[in-house]
């Protein structure tokens, strides 16, 4: 699974030092144009698909011992982010926050 499926949880599991739920986006594709920005609406849609299985309680099917609070979506990106996507990334964190949810984007090793 990836950020092409944006309709999909590609994994969650519970933080358990902090106990919070971790939402996980696999990111593997490419920040250079022209690739940049399907990159982006694809990256746009799965996060708003995040969004939705919290504030939908969908969540709850998955992970009934969730009552609310915080959660984490926690991007793991293969290729280095561009200024566009740092930008899209600050954007999409302040609108999560209004969710009681937090975005971490973590670039993996090449």
């Amino acid at each position: 699974m990836s950020v092409l499926e944006t309709n999909i949880i590609d994994y969650i599991f519970l933080e358990e030092e902090e106990d919070i739920p971790v939402l996980v986006v696999s990111d593997p594709l490419s920040w250079r144009p022209p690739e940049d920005r399907p990159h982006l609406q694809a990256l746009r849609e799965k996060l708003k698909a995040q969004i939705a299985f919290v504030e939908t309680g969908q969540i709850n099917g998955v992970w009934p011992a969730y009552k609310g609070g915080l959660v984490r979506v926690q991007v793991y990106a293969s290729c280095a982010l561009s200024h566009l996507a740092r930008d899209f990334y600050d954007g999409v964190s302040k609108a999560m926050a209004d969710s009681n949810m937090e975005l971490r984007v973590r670039l993996l090793d090449a």
